[in-house]
């Protein structure tokens, strides 16, 4: 099976993404070191949640038997590639907690009795420990299970597929777990007076919306430039259909989330949206509800879309920066940061996560044969048809 090649203009544009997020964050750094401690959470979250993207697609193929996606799968495991990156922003962000987490300071925990009661758990040692911890199970489960898809490449039916599905319903779990108290600890603490059972829901929306859309870009460009010649448009439709699902759904938890806060009406939780409804933010929110939501929906519901690839990586070129917007607004909203939450700094930080993730998910992706050469059911993915 004959490996990618990254085209050389592909690796520089990538490279210069790279160039781009680093000159931001250190000009940044210069003129207003909180803002940038900020937008530095914001890529290591947003780079997380496209990193583990892949995992979870690739563990949730595996366990539902799904035969489609085969063809696609390798590159989904090659998300997992940007993790190490990952593992440096934590640890910067650990240098910097105390620029964004209220919680880390004695005397303001001193002078709240909530944060008091709250400090068992929110404490800098237990916080590092914990991240520490998610980290490397996500590492480690998550390569291992690209160890077993790699080997049944040489191995073929000598390895048990029965191995792999184990594996990954494993992974889905702690997966789960893991991204939810991540979710608690990386965003929800920013504001640690506000508390709602939907917010990991709406954290792993916002990774499979994200998500989707990178795997989307990927594999049209990657098509562009000769490779996954076994991809056809019954698969990039498919993959529409994804998007236009968890389009659907994150809109769904949105409401929701939002809906308990309007109904309960208490001020512990009300504070969350109404910081996010005034002034600039309330346009910002009209923005991104209005493009994270309404015009992906509207586009995805046509059936020619999702079939041409044209028109597809443009919808997905949206949804990704949509789905950074998202981050922002989480993480922005959190530490009530003054001005649009949208400048010259956060474009440059999305420009980086672009060329860090791009690069990184390619140069795995171009190790290894394209697809899964020993799964038993490549040739019926490598002939998939979508019923009329």
């Amino acid at each position: 099976m004959e490996r990618f090649q990254i085209p050389a203009q592909v690796e520089k544009v990538l490279y210069g993404l790279i160039g781009v997020g680093l000159l931001s964050l250190l000009l940044g750094f210069i003129f207003d070191p909180h803002r940038s401690w900020a937008a530095l959470l914001v890529f290591t979250i947003f780079l997380l949640l496209l990193s583990l993207s892949g995992g979870f697609f690739a563990a949730v193929q595996l366990v539902s038997g799904a035969k489609w996606s085969v063809v696609i799968r390798r590159l989904s495991e090659a998300t997992l590639a940007a993790l190490p990156v990952v593992g440096l922003g934590l640890l910067a962000i650990f240098f910097g907690i105390h620029h964004l987490y209220e919680w880390s300071h004695a005397d303001t925990v001193a002078r709240d009795p909530l944060l008091q009661y709250k400090a068992g758990y929110l404490n800098v040692p237990f916080f590092i420990v914990r991240v520490i911890i998610y980290f490397l199970l996500w590492f480690f489960l998550g390569n291992y299970l690209r160890h077993l898809s790699l080997q049944q490449d040489t191995k073929g039916q000598d390895l048990p597929r029965s191995k792999l599905i184990a594996t990954s319903a494993v992974y889905l779990i702690v997966f789960a777990y893991t991204l939810a108290l991540a979710s608690l600890d990386l965003i929800m603490s920013l504001e640690p007076h506000w508390f709602t059972t939907m917010f990991p829901v709406y954290v792993f929306s916002g990774l499979a919306y994200s998500g989707t859309s990178a795997m989307i870009i990927l594999i049209i460009t990657i098509q562009k430039y000769g490779g996954l010649k076994d991809v056809t448009e019954e698969h990039l439709h498919d993959m529409g259909k994804w998007l236009f699902v968890f389009t659907t759904f994150w809109a769904y938890i949105a409401f929701s989330q939002h809906m308990l806060i309007w109904y309960a009406n208490l001020p512990e939780e009300t504070y969350y949206l109404e910081q996010r409804l005034k002034g600039v933010w309330g346009y910002f929110t009209a923005f991104f509800w209005i493009f994270h939501f309404v015009v992906p929906f509207a586009i995805l519901l046509q059936r020619d879309v999702k079939r041409n690839p044209r028109s597809l990586i443009k919808v997905a070129w949206l949804t990704l920066f949509m789905g950074f917007a998202d981050v922002v607004w989480m993480v922005y909203g959190g530490l009530s940061l003054p001005g649009f939450p949208l400048g010259i700094l956060e474009l440059g930080v999305f420009a980086g996560t672009v060329g860090v993730f791009g690069l990184m998910v390619l140069k795995s992706f171009a190790k290894y044969p394209q697809v899964p050469i020993g799964d038993p059911y490549l040739e019926e993915s490598r002939h998939f048809h979508q019923p009329i």
